[in-house]
């Protein structure tokens, strides 16, 4: 079979495959951007998570003594900071902040409960 001289062959030319290998390394900085922002989204959400839970944890130490026998107060253990305010007689108000910081990441998270006592 002769080819004639209008006749194409089939394949890609030089430029067809580099636009090609650019758009295919743009896709992959691309996803290597967004792996790194879901990496540090992943990080605050469980330092917050594990705040929360530590947070709440504390009222429940704080309550569990009787209001009576509250006052407000603050303690740091490792890397948690709590500062508890005790507020009202006959409806208190606890108000407990709380941060913490785990390397370049920090949360903070402030929990109020009112406590109604005769």
């Amino acid at each position: 079979m002769k080819l004639h001289a209008g006749a194409s062959r089939g394949g890609f030319t030089l430029v067809e495959i580099m636009v090609a290998v650019i758009l295919l390394a743009l896709g992959v900085l691309g996803l290597a951007a967004t792996v790194g922002v879901v990496a540090r989204s992943m990080n605050v959400s469980f330092l917050e998570t594990q705040l929360r839970a530590r947070t709440r944890a504390e009222i429940e130490r704080l309550l569990a003594g009787g209001w009576e026998r509250l006052t407000s107060g603050e303690l740091s253990s490792g890397d948690i900071e709590v500062r508890w305010q005790v507020n009202g007689e006959r409806v208190g108000e606890l108000l407990l902040v709380a941060h913490q910081r785990l390397g370049r990441y920090e949360a903070s998270d402030t929990l109020v409960t009112l406590v109604l006592h005769r």
